[in-house]
């Protein structure tokens, strides 16, 4: 019989030492635990473009900036009042979906499908995202009583006109609204999940949500909170069916709803086209 200990059970000098020698007695000496000296650069790479790429589109890629030095520039037309959310939509494609794209292929030298863009055999969790949704609406109908809720929603409130909206403002503003979910979701349940999972699994899912419910910070507070679950039980599934597109159907479904709720709240009407 080897007397060679099990691999569990080997130790090295320096390992040794860790265990013999605690920081209050070896001050300034520190070792990082185990996940943290096992980061590779893939899953480093991603922690901070992921957040540098949120930076940017926080401080240059929403609707106050528009505000503040683009409003002069667009022509003026019936859709003028939601040109604001939709540099807000198009600056989400460009920050969190082009340029990660780009980082996945020509930085990282990974295939798009290895972050969650396959469509492959994503219709076999559907029944799942479909409970999901369905568990949802009662806490839109809930949401709805709310006062922060109507205040807040619809999203499409810039085109209402004399508490009436059209079809065609109202269908063109929910697809450009479902483009927003495609970049977000190729972004916290695609990037960011699926680029720090080699070394730290399911737990890259803590990581992702943490900036993305605070990201939800200026919303309701109800939604900010429910924003801590859904974005951690969406971003478990993506890694389990290696796709966020059923999140994207899920996450767009339920902000329509909310606009629909929060347009029957206020009594908003739709009309012709």
């Amino acid at each position: 019989m080897s007397d060679t200990p099990p691999p569990n059970e080997i130790m090295t000098r320096g390992d040794t030492e860790r265990s013999t020698t605690s920081d209050s007695t070896r001050p300034g000496r520190y070792y990082p635990p185990t996940a943290l000296r096992d980061l590779d650069f893939e899953t480093v790479f991603v922690i901070f473009s992921s957040l540098f790429f949120f930076t940017l589109f926080w401080y240059f890629g929403r609707v106050p900036f528009f505000k503040a030095h683009l409003t002069e520039y667009p022509p003026d037309s019936s859709f003028a009042p939601a040109y604001g959310f939709t540099y807000f939509v198009i600056s989400s494609v460009v920050l969190r979906m082009l340029l990660p794209m780009l980082c996945i292929v020509f930085v990282l030298k990974r295939r798009l499908s290895d972050f969650g863009f396959s469509v492959r055999g994503v219709g076999r969790g559907a029944w799942i995202y479909g409970i999901l949704f369905l568990s949802m609406l009662p806490l839109v109908f809930f949401a709805g009583t709310q006062a922060s809720f109507v205040e807040y929603y619809p999203q499409c409130r810039g085109l209402i006109r004399n508490n009436t909206i059209t079809w065609t403002h109202l269908l063109i503003f929910e697809l450009v609204y479902g483009i927003l979910f495609v970049s977000g979701e190729s972004f916290w349940r695609g990037y960011m999940v699926f680029g720090t999972e080699r070394t730290l699994g399911y737990y890259g899912v803590l990581f992702m949500v943490i900036p993305y419910a605070m990201s939800h910070y200026e919303k309701p507070f109800l939604e900010t909170i429910g924003a801590f679950v859904a974005g951690t039980v969406l971003g478990i599934l993506a890694l389990r069916h290696r796709s966020f597109w059923l999140g994207v159907l899920v996450h767009w479904g339920v902000a329509i709803s909310m606009d629909l709720m929060a347009m029957f709240r206020r009594g908003i009407t739709i009309t012709g086209w």
